[in-house]
């Protein structure tokens, strides 16, 4: 600012120089005096109107510097504040313009940058729990396969506990691995033309011995033509096992799970329905969330990975899924999946 004063400064008093100049010399040829008289009274008005354009000019350029100070102000305090009119169609207006999409911007990845600070904390936590109640349980079964007087058919229950939670801590480690590798996108998944029958099978192949063991019946109603999607065929097996591995991990003895598939001009719908316990009505936007336990699900093994992992593949091959269920009477999951690629 004090450097366009001592400009201003040097250009009137040489305005000022160069008028005086200019009179000097009319003064020293002018040959009456109505003539001087004029020449006079028009060097004064002459540097009078320069003068004062140039007090404008000034006065304007400091209007603008204050304003522009304000909004960088604004945007390092993250506020959103009109210093100059919107109705205004000047450069100024413009520029304010772009100040406020960029604060909008900047809030908008702050927030976002929250978010994923507070999920990684909610990660960590749900990860550390279920770390801790299983190591806790191998503790707990080693110390007392330590007692030398412990009964032998004890110790061979004691040993299958562990081989459990030895299987719950692989299973839980293996989620994880894969949950982070799909987030981080490290997999792509590579989506070719694939039978859907063949992935379906693939998936049934997985969970049927779980489903002999507890006795279930499995009805499994495909087209009656085959149908080929463009989709990436050992993930989307993946994600659809996981959903059936729900079914049969949520329903009791001799229940019945149904898998029906049917096809619309622009989607197949796969249908994976059973007679288990079920979830509550309120709880069908949460049951897809990384790590959540239905309140149904006391007693039941688990950790509350594979509906989040189902529902992340699906959703990365332009599908999705929707669940409903009436507490008690079981459960129905509808995956979608494009009859093309967009």
């Amino acid at each position: 600012m004090n450097g366009i004063k001592k400009r201003e400064a040097v250009l009137i008093a040489a305005i000022y120089c160069i008028c005086i100049a200019f009179m000097t010399y009319q003064l020293l040829v002018a040959k009456n005096n109505q003539a001087v008289i004029f020449c006079i009274m028009f060097t004064v008005l002459l540097t009078a109107l320069i003068t004062a354009l140039i007090l404008l000019i000034h006065r304007y350029m400091q209007s603008v510097l204050v304003q522009l100070s304000e909004m960088v102000a604004s945007l390092i305090d993250m506020r959103e504040a009109e210093v100059v009119s919107v109705l205004n169609d000047d450069l100024l207006s413009k520029l304010q313009s772009q100040v406020l999409k960029l604060l909008r911007i900047l809030k908008s990845q702050n927030i976002k940058l929250r978010n994923e600070k507070n999920e990684i904390k909610s990660l960590i936590s749900d990860i550390s729990h279920q770390l801790k109640t299983s190591l806790a349980n191998l503790k707990i079964y080693v110390s007392f396969i330590m007692d030398e007087d412990i009964d032998p058919l004890m110790r061979t229950e004691y040993l299958k506990n562990i081989d459990n939670q030895l299987d719950k801590l692989n299973w839980l480690m293996e989620s994880m691995i894969k949950m982070t590798r799909l987030e981080s996108g490290i997999i792509q998944l590579n989506r070719e033309e694939s039978s859907l029958n063949d992935m379906l099978m693939t998936s049934l192949k997985q969970i049927y011995q779980k489903a002999i063991k507890k006795n279930i019946e499995i009805v499994f109603i495909p087209l009656e033509r085959d149908t080929r999607l463009s989709i990436d065929q050992r993930w989307t097996a993946e994600a659809i096992t996981n959903i059936l591995d729900n079914s049969v991990k949520y329903t009791q003895e001799s229940g019945k799970i149904k898998i029906q598939v049917h096809k619309y001009e622009l989607f197949i719908r796969i249908d994976i329905e059973d007679n288990g316990v079920g979830f509550n009505e309120n709880e069908v936007n949460d049951i897809f969330k990384r790590f959540y336990r239905g309140k149904n699900s006391n007693g039941i093994d688990g950790v509350g990975i594979g509906l989040y992992l189902s529902r992340e593949i699906i959703s990365m091959q332009d599908g999705y899924i929707k669940a409903k269920s009436v507490s008690g009477k079981g459960s129905m999951f509808s995956v979608f999946l494009p009859l093309q690629s967009y």
